[in-house]
């Protein structure tokens, strides 16, 4: 009769049980790996529309910290604070990006997040690995 044994099943078992639960601080480090390219590809997109004229919408772009939403732990990316005109940068970028009656768009933050896509991927999977690693995969 033939007879089947195996190895440090256990171990491999446990290890895919930590896996599928990924420590919130590691999730934290792959979203802000994440942000850092869409706030650069946006930064840079806009340069190249032109939307930097005094630097003030493009340098308000930042990323926020890690937050928990609907279960899902998310990072916005987003204009933040007013211009000198006190209006709010996040108005200014979205009339840039999606333009007006008066003014073309100049889809900076559209074109920015689909082109960086690759990018992002990327750089979460680099920390992704680098968390594997140290559980020894």
């Amino acid at each position: 009769m033939a007879e089947f044994s195996t190895a440090g099943l256990d171990d491999l078992m446990l290890s895919m049980r930590e896996i599928a639960e990924i420590p919130a601080d590691v999730q934290d480090e792959i979203l802000n790996a994440q942000a850092d390219v869409i706030v650069e590809a946006q930064k840079s997109r806009g340069r190249t529309y032109g939307v930097g004229r005094t630097g003030m919408t493009l340098d308000s772009i930042k990323k926020g910290r890690p937050k928990l939403k609907n279960g899902s732990r998310v990072v916005y990316v987003t204009p933040t604070g007013t211009n000198k005109d006190g209006n709010r940068n996040a108005e200014v970028a979205f009339v840039n990006n999606y333009g007006k009656r008066t003014q073309r768009a100049r889809p900076f933050i559209t074109e920015a997040n689909e082109t960086s896509a690759e990018q992002t991927t990327a750089a979460g999977a680099a920390v992704y690995d680098e968390w594997l690693k140290t559980k020894g995969l």
